[in-house]
């Protein structure tokens, strides 16, 4: 299957949404939805021939889209563990198997980015007896008007946590990720920070200085932190007793984007 996808804003945003009702045959209304999102936005999920149809269609409409192949997303990037800058060259170094050295001419885009974790729990709580002494003291201050609530009742709680990251992608299609909780920021040497963030901050500032001519983007920080239309995110469901707890990562919604991004920028939508 094919994701296709908007990468940049639409002048118009009616007859946008006109075109991409026309084009898939879905209400206006539900275009308009489709469109409404920051880019990249994703408009649909199909079979490859029609993604690449709906593409066609579109782009003759005067619309900025693409279509991306959901299968393989990262498949072959390095996971970098250390990365090392040269005059000439940068080297990303993973944990295990073969480093990889991208001269810095061949850089082609460097994408900062962030996906969530967020964890929603319920359990039922049994009433203290100290709130049932003030319920039932409510009830008799109130003569009767409030009536105590003794039984279990349920807690929900909700939290979330942020992982960045920050991909570079070569032109011939070569790619490295550098995770914030995986990096060895020693690699700074003096330019180390005292906290992960400000690290990562660093690694993006000079990954950027030494491939100006790159494409450089920030945006995926607050984008990747969203659900996303037909994409599966990565989630999982508990329940134990009378406690449920639900996570669901946001992480395979950020690979797409990224790659949306990425060709985008080879294909000269994005530069």
């Amino acid at each position: 299957m094919k994701v296709v996808a908007l990468v940049e804003a639409p002048s118009d945003m009616q007859a946008a949404a006109m075109a991409l009702a026309s084009a898939t045959g879905m209400a206006p209304a539900e275009a308009r939805m489709r469109l409404a999102p920051e880019p990249p936005a994703l408009l649909a999920r199909l079979e490859p021939a029609a993604a690449d149809a709906l593409v066609t269609s579109l782009r003759g409409m005067g619309l900025s889209v693409l279509a991306v192949d959901e299968r393989g997303l990262g498949q072959g990037r390095v996971v970098a563990r250390r990365v090392t800058f040269g005059e000439d060259t940068v080297t990303f170094t993973p944990r295990a198997g073969e480093p990889l050295e991208l001269a810095w001419s061949e850089v082609a885009a460097v994408l900062r980015a962030a996906s969530s974790v967020r964890t929603q729990s319920e359990h039922k709580e049994q009433a203290s007896k100290l709130d049932v002494a003030k319920a039932y003291g409510l009830a008799i201050a109130t003569h009767g008007l409030v009536m105590p609530k003794t039984g279990a009742k349920t807690v929900r709680q909700e939290t979330e946590e942020t992982s960045q990251l920050i991909y570079v992608f070569a032109r011939d299609g070569r790619s490295a990720v550098l995770n914030e909780h995986g990096m060895d920021y020693s690699c700074l040497g003096a330019a180390m920070q005292p906290s992960r963030i400000a690290n990562m901050t660093m690694l993006m500032r000079m990954l950027c200085e030494r491939a100006p001519e790159a494409f450089h983007d920030e945006r995926l920080l607050r984008l990747g932190r969203r659900a996303l239309p037909f994409v599966v995110a990565d989630s999982t469901q508990m329940a134990t007793g009378d406690v449920s707890v639900r996570r669901a990562n946001t992480l395979q919604g950020v690979e797409v984007l990224a790659e949306v991004m990425r060709e985008a920028v080879i294909q000269g939508l994005l530069g």
